[in-house]
């Protein structure tokens, strides 16, 4: 296979072939990817979380490298499973992506996601997902996470006099945006 390889040439379940085989596996995986359902092993309560982002709405491919979205898609699901007091577990992600998209592209993305799960929750990988060819570029996430015995941590359970922690600037993205 080369660089230019296209999803159009190479067809889904070759390029999920190359994407798998770059993606770190999940310390909790019992069955990984490539089969019809993963399963992890977890005793306990489980949070779950998704979150789709829509190219146009979420961002936009000539702003945003397929490695930014590997990035930023793996980070916005982590963070929501710790806003829970949850320890992630596992990752499962739908690539929606046009015909054009190059198999380069998956694998950036997939090295990406990796080197983002590898950074902010060592031992969580992806353990599935899906991949198709759609007419505008969607990417669907699901993070699960262990809350390891805690209660979950609400929005409803904030008071007055609770603590707000932020990490980094406010107003960087409207900040790029603009």
């Amino acid at each position: 296979m080369t660089a230019d390889d296209r999803i159009r040439t190479v067809g889904e379940q070759a390029a999920l072939a190359r994407i798998i085989a770059r993606l770190t596996p999940a310390d909790a995986a019992v069955v990984g990817p490539g089969d019809d359902s993963a399963v992890l092993a977890a005793a306990g309560q489980t949070a779950i979380t998704t979150d789709t982002m829509f190219e146009g709405g979420d961002f936009r491919l000539d702003w945003s490298t397929f490695a930014d979205l590997g990035t930023k898609c793996v980070t916005t699901n982590l963070t929501d499973v710790a806003a829970m007091g949850a320890r992630p577990t596992a990752l499962v992600i739908a690539l929606g992506v046009l015909a054009d998209t190059t198999v380069e592209q998956l694998e950036q993305f997939a090295d990406a996601a990796s080197a983002a799960l590898a950074k902010q929750a060592p031992g969580v990988g992806v353990v599935g997902g899906d991949l198709s060819v759609s007419p505008t570029t969607t990417i669907a996430v699901t993070a699960l996470g262990d809350l390891e015995g805690r209660s979950p941590v609400l929005r409803s359970g904030a008071r007055p006099g609770d603590a707000i922690v932020v990490c980094g600037e406010l107003g960087l993205a409207g900040e790029g945006l603009r």
